[in-house]
């Protein structure tokens, strides 16, 4: 851990207490996040989003952790494999029955087979770095930005056909493509989050404005208020203003397989956050992640997974 990160955290730290600790209650909250350190592996950022302040032992026993998150990646994800979901070039090639979309290296491309690939993709493509998370450099490019764009300069990109989602979840916000998180385990669906983007964002992460909605298994109803990186809580999308609460996703069983049996693909890697996006015909596999967000479907319904992690870990 570098000084810079552990000073980052220290100042979230800081801010989160004033946020959501009442005064008289400030100068106990850093023993209490202490002791969840060292007794269950909570990182700063894990004591504000499962509200620990709030939870007695056994309730804080139930969540998946930052340490236990690690501990999870190091003995189930196997270094030599998590190439295939770092490098999206790599990952592309990989899950390419999943993808439901065009793509190219933009590295092994001359201009004119990348302009003509923009034209085949309706006049607009969605430009990827090859490395990198939570949506970073991610841009659109049009066939009317080529005067001042430098194929040179971009040839660490992937340039990828734009997926048209389903009518549905483009009500929801239609600047982003708005995505079924799904956390898998041994090839098991643990749970789902439903990312929508902030009004006028190409992306639904939450690092960009963006809110998450828990999912209910079964059916792909939202049954939870959803909720932003600053960690407020809405019954109605703050963007489109339409309410959340109820909203069911389209192809629901279709999504489950898809995460199935894309966690088959590379068995030597078996804790996986798979981001899907729904079509008109079907799904749309998005990116895989290696070192799934832990917090992310756990923090919005205050719901820890850890027992059912553990469950699956004694039946293997």
């Amino acid at each position: 851990m570098n000084s810079q990160f552990f000073i980052d955290n220290i100042k979230r730290f800081r801010n989160n207490t004033k946020n959501y600790i009442e005064k008289g209650s400030r100068n106990t909250v850093w023993l209490s996040e202490l002791y969840c350190f060292i007794k269950h592996g909570c990182s700063p950022d894990d004591y504000f989003r499962y509200e620990f302040y709030k939870k007695s032992d056994y309730e804080r026993s139930r969540f998946i952790t930052y340490r236990r998150s690690q501990r999870l990646i190091k003995k189930y994800n196997d270094p030599e494999f998590i190439k295939y979901f770092q490098e999206k070039r790599l990952f592309n090639e990989k899950f390419g029955d999943f993808l439901s979309r065009e793509w190219i290296d933009c590295s092994k491309v001359t201009q004119e087979d990348f302009e003509s690939f923009i034209h085949y993709c309706n006049g607009s493509v969605l430009m990827k770095p090859l490395m990198g998370g939570q949506g970073k450099g991610i841009y659109k490019l049009s066939e009317s930005d080529l005067d001042t764009f430098a194929l040179e300069n971009n040839r660490d990109y992937l340039a990828e056909q734009i997926i048209v989602q389903h009518p549905k979840m483009a009500s929801l916000n239609d600047s982003s493509v708005n995505s079924v998180r799904v956390l898998t385990f041994k090839g098991q669906v643990i749970a789902c989050a439903l990312r929508i983007g902030g009004k006028g964002a190409i992306v639904d992460n939450l690092h960009s404005n963006g809110v998450c909605a828990h999912l209910d298994l079964k059916t792909g109803i939202i049954d939870s208020l959803c909720i932003n990186n600053k960690l407020e809580k809405f019954l109605y999308h703050p963007g489109s203003h339409l309410q959340l609460v109820g909203f069911q996703v389209p192809y629901w069983d279709k999504i489950i397989q898809t995460a199935k049996s894309a966690a088959m693909v590379v068995p030597q890697v078996q804790y996986i956050g798979w981001d899907i996006a729904v079509t008109e015909t079907g799904t749309a596999l998005i990116e895989g992640n290696h070192d799934p967000g832990h917090d992310v479907v756990q923090m919005i319904a205050q719901t820890g997974l850890y027992k059912e992690i553990r469950k699956l870990e004694l039946q293997h």
